[in-house]
């Protein structure tokens, strides 16, 4: 009797467990962020409720619109300081029409701004980064997807803590999975000594559980408006390539001036006033985005899940679309989804130099694998591959003929195209142009170009898990 009362409890369950997972697999068909995100989605909760149904619940795609309304009313908030009226002509760069496209999703045009510098690796970086926190006057902004409490990790806290002890603003936003490893102690002391610490988490809207898949990939430094740093590094040893496992660590930030870096903070309250902080800092702090005297073109790109339109994905695409001679990318992850994929090979058909820089070497396996898988149907096309061999390459870099430049926190997979919160800034400058095509050189010069054999210039690992693992490329 036993044995047929719990039969019929195994089979009810399972009956509910399929009802659920066939309705929770037309909300996902109904609301993922891509085809093939729907199907993956479908095919797991239909055939494999038991498993697929929790992993839904924690990162399946929220309906449209959850958050939408509220990162609206935060940006309004956030960025209104930024004017004091109407921008004057003087301030809006006159671009080729070609790029106009790319200002329906950023909140200001292209604007000039002062003349960028390229940062080249961790030491470069960071040395830019205490330089900033020293010379700060008034308020400082620190955002990291990823801290560790070690050595650089230190320096920072320090560094942080001697600047609030002057009696400087100074507030640090951090995403509680990419810090998932620091100790409270470390987060304690910073506001023991008057820093404002905030966890970024989707509070608004969403419930907690499904917080987990919106993750905040930005890195910024700023102060005062009036300087800011955008790029790959986080904070960690491993940046500055001190992680034996990984040797050298090779990765490129952006320092801008002027208006462009007084837009980045802007971006940085956003997320701030999101994670549940209140607005700083004051208006009168702010300077005017038309004092700027230099003639730089920028434009700073904040991207995430929030957008009304998946803004990263379509800036992408028309950045590799635009390209008539080069287009030029590093990714640490290279998981494009259809549409990217799609453009680049039509790049490469009509003729344009298109190079990929991936990693020679791993660090998240699955992700690492999947890119591989599309070595066969990149290079049928005509892109040319390449395996950074020096290290671990970490730089998200995209350059576009000889005059636009693309540096920032956006891998090339789907969770930076259309999960994560992240910054790009643009520059529309032949000089910056020529500066990144110069470093970008050196990085090809410590590469492997892949060759036409594909599959077959890789392991006999790789070659057998990389199909498998693309299945997964929709979730990473």
């Amino acid at each position: 009797m036993n044995l047929v009362f719990w039969s019929g409890i195994v089979a009810a369950a399972h009956a509910v467990a399929v009802v659920a997972g066939t309705i929770a697999a037309v909300r996902a068909a109904q609301h993922a962020h891509t085809a093939q995100g729907a199907v993956a989605w479908a095919i797991a909760l239909i055939l494999l409720p038991w498993v697929a149904l929790p992993a839904y619940l924690f990162i399946g795609p929220p309906k449209p619109g959850a958050f939408e309304d509220d990162q609206a009313t935060l940006r309004a908030s956030a960025y209104a300081g930024l004017f004091s009226g109407a921008l004057p002509d003087a301030a809006i760069a006159p671009v080729s029409p070609t790029w106009q496209v790319l200002e329906r999703f950023a909140p200001t045009p292209i604007l000039y701004s002062g003349a960028p510098r390229l940062l080249v690796d961790g030491e470069a970086v960071f040395q830019a980064v205490f330089d900033l926190i020293a010379k700060a006057e008034r308020h400082i902004v620190v955002q990291f997807y990823i801290f560790r409490d070690d050595g650089l990790g230190r320096r920072l806290h320090e560094a942080l803590v001697a600047r609030a002890g002057e009696g400087l603003t100074v507030r640090v936003l951090y995403d509680g999975i990419g810090a998932r490893s620091v100790p409270d102690a470390y987060w304690d002391g910073l506001r023991e000594a008057g820093v404002d610490v905030k966890d970024f988490h989707l509070v608004r809207r969403l419930p907690k559980m499904l917080r987990l898949n919106y993750r905040n990939h930005r890195k910024l430094v700023a102060a005062d408006g009036r300087i800011a740093i955008v790029g790959g590094p986080n904070v960690g040893d491993e940046y500055l390539g001190l992680d034996p496992a990984f040797g050298d660590w090779r990765d490129t930030a952006v320092e801008i001036t002027g208006p462009a870096a007084q837009v980045a903070q802007a971006a940085f309250d956003v997320d701030w006033l999101w994670a549940g902080g209140t607005q700083a800092p004051t208006k009168d702090e702010a300077v005017p985005l038309h004092e700027g005297t230099t003639r730089t073109p920028v434009l700073l790109l904040p991207t995430g899940p929030a957008d009304p339109l998946p803004a990263c994905s379509l800036a992408l695409m028309h950045l590799i679309t635009a390209a008539k001679e080069r287009l030029w990318l590093t990714t640490p992850y290279f998981v494009p989804d259809l549409d990217v994929l799609s453009a680049l090979k039509l790049a490469a058909l009509k003729g344009v130099d298109v190079r990929v820089m991936i990693p020679d070497r791993p660090d998240h396996t699955i992700v690492w694998l999947a890119g591989f898988a599309y070595a066969d149907e990149i290079l049928r096309a005509g892109v040319k591959l390449y395996r950074y061999k020096d290290g671990f390459m970490h730089q998200k870099v995209v350059l576009v003929d000889d005059t636009v430049s693309a540096i920032g926190t956006v891998n090339f997979d789907n969770r930076s195209l259309h999960l994560n919160f992240e910054n790009t800034v643009l520059i529309f400058e032949r000089r910056f142009a020529a500066e990144t095509a110069a470093m970008l050189e050196a990085d090809f010069a410590r590469s492997h170009l892949v060759n036409d054999e594909g599959y077959a210039a890789f392991s006999p690992v790789v070659r057998a898990l990389a199909p498998a693992t693309r299945l997964l490329a929709p979730l990473l």
